[in-house]
């Protein structure tokens, strides 16, 4: 059972992310850290009794930062990309980002298997129930004149300030290799999809749909319902009353708890055979935040010139 892009609005895997910063504040970065050794396991979650989205931690989770450090590493990098711009005698004042913001935004792992959680869906449907971003590098640098955006972006010939920013986070930091960690993540979901505990249980959510009215062969298809328009805000009862059913259906055929155990053992494989891959992503990651905290410290001090 792959997954069809055109349902990609509901299934949450991680974005092509390298781990690194390449943008100034809004940009989430969604890989990251653990404190404890990649040759461990590093979150053990149940395979059995899933009941509901809270329960549903995966070994990768145990990789990717958390809404307080994603705000360190974002404010950092504008730290320093103000800094950088001030030197060419150009001010800029991108927005601080804050971990309550961004864990707001954040959904977890409640929407890899599609929707899946009850409450949510008889508020937002099959939309994200996100606060709307805040001001984005789009909406303030966009403003600005054209020769301080190729300052901040730089040219063909020229590095810019949020590049130079990137590279001054990664200084010292081992190389560590995101874009296959973050593959491997799409890859589990997608693979855990194929497993005949998932196909059975996907032939009972279909037909528990059908009995509510609702013929989809898949949840993908459900969610591309040209009916919903998932990039406008509106929410209409047809598509709450839909992704409702959605979600009842998902637990009651057992649907998101052999998706999620499928996927859960995907990814302890992966993690028990690739230790020093891990090792190398965890070590990257905190010598990164080692340094965005002191960053962050001392230019709440005024210490940073």
């Amino acid at each position: 059972m792959p997954l069809r892009n055109n349902g990609s609005a509901g299934f949450r895997a991680w974005p092509p992310e390298t781990g690194r910063r390449r943008l100034v504040a809004g940009a989430l970065l969604l890989v990251a850290t653990s404190a404890c050794a990649a040759d461990e396991s590093p979150r053990q979650a149940p395979s059995r009794g899933i009941t509901s989205v809270s329960q549903l931690v995966l070994p990768f989770d145990a990789y990717k930062t958390t809404p307080e450090q994603r705000a360190i590493l974002d404010n950092a990098h504008n730290h320093l990309v103000v800094r950088c711009m001030s030197k060419q005698g150009i001010v800029i004042k991108p927005p601080a980002e804050n971990e309550q913001d961004l864990a707001a935004r954040d959904p977890g792992n409640s929407r890899r298997y599609g929707v899946a959680d009850t409450e949510a869906a008889k508020r937002t449907g099959y939309h994200l129930a996100r606060p709307p971003a805040p001001d984005t590098t789009a909406a303030w640098a966009g403003k600005l004149p054209k020769p301080a955006r190729h300052r901040l972006y730089g040219t063909a010939t020229q590095q810019g300030c949020v590049d130079r920013a990137t590279s001054t986070m990664d200084k010292g930091a081992g190389k560590a290799d995101w874009p296959w960690l973050s593959l491997q993540d799409s890859l589990t979901l997608e693979q855990a999809a194929k497993h005949p505990s998932v196909i059975e249980a996907m032939k009972r959510w279909q037909s528990c749909m059908s009995g509510q009215g609702h013929s989809y062969p898949d949840p993908e298809a459900a969610i591309a319902d040209s009916r919903w328009n998932l990039e406008k805000p509106e929410v209409t009862e047809d598509e709450k009353q839909t992704a409702i059913a959605d979600t009842q259906c998902k637990w009651s055929s057992g649907l998101i708890p052999a998706w999620y155990t499928a996927d859960l053992e995907l990814q302890r494989a992966i993690v028990r055979d690739n230790a020093d891959r891990f090792t190398a992503l965890r070590d990257n990651l905190e010598h990164r935040l080692r340094e965005a905290s002191r960053l962050v410290s001392e230019n709440e001090g005024g210490q940073v010139r």
